[in-house]
């Protein structure tokens, strides 16, 4: 069973803080340089200090290290007295609508993925699995939150929490500079936090960003062990600090990111159309139009021959449909049918990106290849995925918006 319990958050103390837009940065593996040093411009005490230092090599670490004990013994992070969980709600335009996502951060414990618990559904990287261990080892804790999601149709669980929060002033409002809001408050009442923490028990939950950081507290806590030789089972670093919103909110929006190749090989267009056309049904179509009416099953193909009166591309539907729906769904039928298949996913310099725009520029005006615009998921479509034992390719999906780093620390020590 899924086993959820509140924890004592090391948080900025709000004497310290003046303003907490200053001090939250986006996850460390968004964050480019440039924008590395603005963060770091934004304040002494911007989290991108310890979750991304400038130092190279292990000397980032130890850096990490020292500022985040410095900032605890300075008291510009102090740890909560009461044990918690702590409720996190985005607030944010999509396709120029309002949405909110809701959701709860709480202590979850780590599980194996052959347990069946807590499931992946994107590989990860061996070196970024590293790098964030040697800094979870400098640091002794969670620096940022797992985001997982949870089934529950009801909505029980949400509408519990939204009771408690909805007329509570919270204990961060921060806004960011892409206009979305975060509003962090903070839950202590025993009989409460046992309703959430039972509703859960026989759920599984599936990680929809921080592949990684589960990975890594996952190995993280076998270290600590083989250390210790602790098998009491409830120590703080058996658990990772997890960010858990429902799978059917309207507000859990789920971006596709979109493929561009610099090199197809030695095929020409008119090689890859072809041997295309094998497996799907190929329409020539207005690109814009087409884009806003994808079926999950479908993809466009961008090639920089194009009409400058019509700007057209080519929309991909498969010819035959496999029994099992998952393996229907766009980004899985593209990278069983076509990359790896006509075009080499080891050489063809696959690139990724979250806008169709970019996407389609560096085709038409930078040189690229061809790009794969793929249609949005839902988180449904990926639970399929997991709980038929698969996994999907790299990069397959963007859970928007992203979780701000610094809202709230969890101590492993």
């Amino acid at each position: 069973m899924v086993m959820v319990r509140p924890f004592r958050g090391l948080r900025y103390n709000h004497d310290m803080i003046d303003s907490f837009e200053s001090v939250l940065a986006p996850p460390y593996d968004v964050i480019s340089e440039p924008q590395q040093n603005q963060l770091y411009e934004c304040s002494p005490y911007n989290v991108v200090r310890i979750i991304l230092a400038r130092e190279k090599g292990d000397e980032r670490y130890r850096s990490a290290a020292h500022t985040f004990q410095k900032w605890i013994s300075e008291r510009v992070l102090v740890q909560d007295d009461e044990t918690g969980i702590y409720p996190y709600y985005l607030e944010f335009e999509d396709e120029g609508k309002r949405a909110v996502r809701r959701g709860f951060i709480a202590a979850i414990k780590i599980e194996d993925f052959s347990e069946g618990k807590v499931l992946p559904h994107e590989l990860t990287f061996a070196k970024h699995k590293e790098d964030r261990l040697k800094l979870t080892k400098a640091t002794d804790a969670n620096l940022s939150p797992v985001f997982a999601v949870y089934s529950d149709p009801d909505g029980g669980i949400e509408e519990q929490i939204h009771d408690k929060v909805s007329n509570t002033p919270p204990i961060i409002n921060a806004l960011s500079g892409e206009g979305v809001r975060s509003k962090l408050w903070k839950i202590t009442e025993p009989g409460l936090l046992e309703s959430i923490s039972n509703a859960l028990v026989g759920s599984t939950v599936l990680i929809a960003d921080g592949h990684h950081r589960y990975e890594t507290a996952l190995n993280y806590m076998k270290f600590r062990k083989k250390s210790s030789g602790d098998s009491s089972g409830e120590s703080e670093y058996e658990y990772v600090m997890m960010y858990l919103s429902r799978a059917e909110s309207d507000g859990l929006i789920i971006k596709p990111t979109h493929r561009v190749i610099s090199n197809a090989g030695p095929l020409t267009f008119e090689d890859i159309l072809n041997q295309v056309m094998g497996k799907f049904d190929v329409k020539r179509v207005s690109l814009k139009i087409a884009a806003a009416s994808l079926g999950k099953e479908e993809f466009l193909m961008v090639t920089g021959q194009h009409n400058t009166e019509h700007d057209y591309v080519y929309k991909l539907s498969p010819k035959e449909l496999h029994k099992e729906s998952f393996r229907n769904l766009a980004v899985m039928q593209l990278h069983t049918s076509v990359l790896g298949s006509i075009i080499s996913e080891k050489y063809g310099g696959i690139e990724y990106t979250k806008s169709m725009d970019e996407a389609v520029e560096l085709v038409r005006t930078r040189g690229y290849e061809l790009a794969f615009i793929l249609p949005p998921l839902s988180a449904l479509d990926i639970f399929d995925v997991t709980f038929a034992g698969e996994k999907m390719p790299h990069k397959s999906t963007y859970f928007y918006p992203k979780i701000p780093s610094g809202l709230v620390f969890h101590l492993l020590g």
